[in-house]
């Protein structure tokens, strides 16, 4: 034979994903499925917590969006050209003063009506409110600059802040929503929790409460235990799981992988298999049973399968011991042990040698 039957050992029938989900808050929860079980896509709302308040704190965030994007178009063709074209002509009108002011310092013979143009009525101009009339100009000149730069803080007008506040606001908002809303976070199989009552689609629940189960379909595996240490020194890639339905039907799963799992304060070694797609159907109905399966082994080169109790029975002082290699060396000299099952050995006679 080429493969041998290891053992026969428990197993349990797993999707690729099982999430259980809980309740974040203490709330009405409104379901929008009206089956203990159900399949769905993924993405589909199944639930959520006070679906009209919710409601009303989306329009409120829509409102407010819409609230200071008009305040934004108001601003910017509105208020900052009328603020920019008043400084402009303030501007113009400083800078006039300046000259005339400046001219008037550096003019010894000055006629009333001069005077009069720049407001001044004493002479002579003091150099202090010449300098005075300097800075303001300087101010508003900074002040104009920026304008120029859409910087709206010389309004009173603080647009980024406010967007800001919104964006935080919005993401509060997201958050809540995720809390309250229940989607499905993969196409697969929803189990409800809840005692659903027909007619029913509201359900008052408590923060933690467990709601439902979500199950990946896509993706059925074989849990099995190792129950013999020994077996992990075997090459994983050659192991497969056979399940035996009691209608006669056989389901395959070749290895997927294994991983140390923590069971009762102590590490254990299992083994996952994964059924082929084409088989996933028919390993969907037994998900979460607890079943038997058979190991089995590809052993990479012919070898002859023999009960143990065959040769316990032909030879019982050679195997009182269980030590196989040793019992078969005592009549089958050259024959070497290559896997010890459950039940069965493989064992590797020479050619010359005579059947055990």
């Amino acid at each position: 034979m080429e493969k041998m039957r290891l053992a026969v050992l428990p197993c349990r029938v797993l999707p690729k994903t099982s999430l259980t989900i809980n309740a974040p808050l203490v709330g009405l929860l409104r379901l929008y499925v009206d089956r203990p079980q159900t399949n769905l896509p993924a993405g589909f709302v199944w639930a959520e917590f006070e679906p009209k308040i919710m409601a009303a704190e989306a329009d409120a965030r829509a409102e407010a969006k819409k609230r200071l994007k008009e305040r934004e178009q108001l601003t910017y063709e509105l208020d900052l050209p009328k603020q920019k074209m008043r400084l402009e002509k303030e501007i113009e009108e400083a800078r006039r003063q300046l000259s005339l002011m400046e001219m008037l310092a550096t003019n010894s013979v000055t006629t009333p009506s001069l005077l009069n143009l720049t407001g001044l009525r004493d002479r002579p101009l003091k150099p202090e409110a010449l300098q005075r009339a300097r800075d303001e100009l300087k101010v508003m000149e900074e002040n104009y600059r920026y304008l120029c730069a859409t910087n709206l803080v010389v309004l009173g007008i603080d647009l980024p802040a406010l967007r800001l506040e919104l964006q935080r606001h919005q993401l509060e908002f997201e958050r809540h929503e995720a809390q309250a809303r229940f989607k499905m976070p993969f196409a697969g199989q929803l189990n409800l929790s809840l005692q659903v009552a027909e007619g029913v689609s509201e359900y008052p629940v408590n923060a933690g409460q467990e709601l439902a189960v979500a199950r990946d379909l896509g993706v059925i595996l074989l849990r099995v235990p190792l129950a013999d240490a020994s077996w992990s020194t075997l090459a994983a890639e050659e192991l497969s799981a056979l399940l035996n339905l009691p209608d006669g039907t056989k389901l395959a799963a070749p290895f997927a992988f294994k991983k140390l799992e923590r069971f009762q304060m102590r590490e254990e070694v299992i083994y996952y298999f994964q059924f082929p797609a084409g088989e996933c159907a028919a390993a969907t109905r037994l998900v979460g049973a607890d079943l038997s399966c058979e190991l089995w082994l590809n052993l990479g080169q012919p070898a002859r399968v023999v009960p143990k109790l065959a040769l316990v029975l032909h030879q019982p002082a050679a195997f009182q011991n269980r030590r196989w290699q040793e019992g078969l060396a005592q009549f089958s000299p050259g024959a070497r042990v290559l896997v010890e099952g459950q039940t069965d050995l493989a064992v590797v006679v020479p050619d010359n040698n005579a059947t055990p």
